[in-house]
């Protein structure tokens, strides 16, 4: 028998939201590939980002339901976030700052499937370098984030032994596999077979 998250019980599917913060052309075109993936196997994915973001890597177009929620962590962009994610199953983050964003809109929050907290996922794309006062900031930062989220994936080792030693509680190597772009054409220097 194969199980899907979709509704085959009278159950409604599995809910997910994507937060990202600026988005990286890899971070964004990550969550692009995720919420593709997620709609085909019948979750519901929202993806909370820039205009500009979805603009360029239309995840609606995707199946996704898209959130204009800024990348900022004042109380006004924190409520836009914590009201997307209020009937989550799952809150993904992309990055430490969307990280930071979603652990602040979740605090207290509970999932209306069983009423436990909804639980966070941050995939750590990259390391910030920092020094001074700035990078004792990042490690505060960082520290806060890993031991909110339920999981913590990391690009390379170094993110995940990163992860560990700031406390997380399950930190794993997970490579950020990007797809492809679609070609407009053919590649330069290729003859059209069409003409």
């Amino acid at each position: 028998m194969i199980c899907t998250p979709a509704s085959t019980h009278g159950l409604s599917p599995l809910r997910t939201v994507q937060v990202l913060g600026h988005g990286s052309a890899g971070s964004a075109a990550h969550v692009r590939s995720l919420a593709e993936g997620l709609v085909a196997r019948g979750v519901r994915a929202t993806v909370c980002a820039t205009p500009e973001l979805e603009e360029i890597y239309d995840f609606t177009g995707a199946g996704a339901r898209f959130v204009h929620v800024p990348p900022r962590t004042d109380p006004a962009s924190v409520a836009l976030l914590r009201s997307a994610c209020w009937d989550a199953d799952l809150v993904h983050a992309h990055g430490l700052r969307a990280g930071l964003r979603a652990s602040t809109a979740l605090r207290g929050l509970r999932s209306p499937r069983g009423g436990r907290r909804v639980p966070l996922v941050m995939t750590w794309h990259t390391k910030t370098h920092t020094e001074g006062a700035r990078a004792g900031l990042v490690r505060l930062m960082e520290r806060r984030v890993v031991r909110a989220a339920a999981v913590v994936l990391g690009a390379c080792s170094d993110l995940v032994d990163r992860a560990r030693e700031r406390g997380a509680r399950d930190a794993r190597l997970a490579p950020v596999a990007i797809p492809r772009p679609r070609a407009a054409g053919p590649p330069s220097g290729t003859e059209d077979d069409d003409r």
